[in-house]
């Protein structure tokens, strides 16, 4: 898994929030019919805690569509819990929330001491219809 891997390394390390923000970030490239030469079209607003583990999701979104905060095409909210991202290119939009069992879960692994990469990697191989509630709009404007 590419993805992955290249979020590794400008992360630093693999862990479980990581991947799901990779995870996140494939489904909507798919979705949105992105390639090489649209993706440059592609903006994304995150709402997460912006505490570690849960902002290393932001990681996972950047490496993977190139959007990022210095660049201005990814955009960043607090939240006290919700974790979502909105994904837009053209007149299209994906969005993207976490479903609240799976951030459940992992905290309650973390806690009984699972390593992180082995977490993330049994995410890396989860179905995304588990891990995401999803709503598109085509017809939205940008």
């Amino acid at each position: 898994m590419l993805d992955v891997k290249n979020a590794e390394k400008l992360h630093g390390h693999l862990g479980p929030f990581l991947v799901i923000g990779v995870k996140m970030a494939r489904m909507a490239k798919k979705a949105l019919n992105l390639n090489q030469a649209n993706q440059w079209d592609l903006r994304v607003f995150a709402e997460l805690p912006l505490e570690t583990p849960f902002s290393c999701i932001l990681d996972g979104i950047q490496a993977t569509t190139r959007c990022t905060v210095g660049n201005r095409r990814l955009k960043i909210r607090n939240s006290n819990g919700n974790m979502t991202a909105v994904f837009k290119s053209r007149n299209k939009i994906l969005k993207v929330r976490v479903k609240p069992h799976l951030v459940k879960t992992l905290r309650q692994q973390l806690l009984e001491g699972v390593s992180n990469e082995k977490l993330a990697w049994a995410l890396a191989n989860t179905p995304e219809d588990q891990m995401f509630d999803v709503e598109t709009d085509k017809s939205a404007a940008p």
